[in-house]
């Protein structure tokens, strides 16, 4: 199959779902893009997931809800993102349809954001990554910015995907404000396409994106957190350390203090990124040649060998 051809049949997975009604040492591989001062811009370029069977090709749904307990906003997977029935999402049919309180309804309402890998191009605030690392980082994208990036790639733009290491497009991540909360819309491709710096491309190792999602829960867990989100009382997570989700700070106390008491109205996931909770394990890149996106990177990368 020729990028071409693959690059058709992301088309027609994304044009699917919009038609339907459908981290710890996480952090360190996420790039905190919203710590841009307003007007400034980040340049980053979008690679494909590790997972051939990704219909999307190179970015992830990562469905959740939000529950107060012990006083906090606390982040759980929605447990249809894994394949089974949510008894959140159960909470906010009954809520809405049966008992017709839209407010309960909505605060167990299903949420979303898409999570990407590439490589950062230019950052407008210091942002290391040393010369012996991988420079591969993760970046969560709230609704309106992925339909930034959906728009283009359903259009009659390009001929190939825009996060093809050689002949893909950069993206600009450009961060204004639209009364108090930032604002993306401005964000878009850059017009000519440009292959990935050697130097980071000899670097870079994929990461499988579904291991960068909220980690799975047990629906017995759920209803727990239900009932302390009903009653007030105080919640007990007696899963393992190495399993617990932990609530992150973003290194800005203001947003920190903003995040844990949300107003309504409250921006979308792409400002809130900052606040998501680790997955349960350690995800690594896989082991090269394992994936037809990794047998690309291996073969640009030998190309390079041989021209230098």
């Amino acid at each position: 199959m020729d990028k071409k051809e693959q690059y058709a049949r992301i088309k027609a997975a994304l044009g699917k779902r919009n038609n339907s009604n459908e981290n710890s040492g996480f952090w360190d591989k996420f790039y905190p893009f919203y710590k841009m001062d307003y007007d400034e811009v980040a340049i980053y370029r979008f690679l494909p997931d590790l997972d051939d069977e990704n219909p999307f090709g190179f970015v992830v749904e990562n469905k959740y809800h939000e529950l107060q307990i012990n006083g906090k906003k606390k982040r759980i997977a929605c447990a249809q993102m894994y394949g089974e029935q949510c008894a959140c999402c159960e909470n906010s049919q009954k809520y809405y349809n049966e008992l017709g309180d839209q407010e309960m309804g909505k605060r167990f309402w299903r949420k979303i954001d898409y999570v990407a890998q590439g490589v950062i191009v230019s950052t407008p605030f210091d942002y290391p990554i040393k010369a012996d690392e991988n420079p591969v980082r993760m970046i969560s994208l709230g609704p309106k910015l992925f339909k930034k990036v959906e728009t283009a790639m359903l259009s009659a733009d390009f001929d190939l995907p825009p996060y093809d290491p050689e002949e893909g497009f950069d993206f600009r991540i450009m961060k204004t404000h639209q009364g108090e909360y930032a604002d993306y819309s401005n964000s878009e491709f850059a017009r000519k396409s440009t292959p990935i710096n050697p130097d980071i491309l000899s670097r870079i190792q994929l990461y499988n994106l579904k291991d960068f999602r909220y980690g799975k829960i047990e629906r017995e867990q759920m209803e727990t957190m239900i009932e302390a989100f009903l009653t007030g009382r105080n919640y007990e997570d007696d899963k393992p350390a190495e399993e617990k989700p932990a609530q992150q700070s973003t290194g800005d106390p203001t947003l920190d203090a903003k995040l844990a008491e949300p107003k309504a109205g409250a921006p979308a996931a792409d400002v809130i990124a900052a606040a998501k909770e680790a997955p349960a394990k350690e995800a690594a890149p896989a082991a090269a040649g394992s994936s037809r996106a990794q047998e690309i990177l291996a073969r640009l990368k030998n190309r390079q060998a041989a021209q230098s």
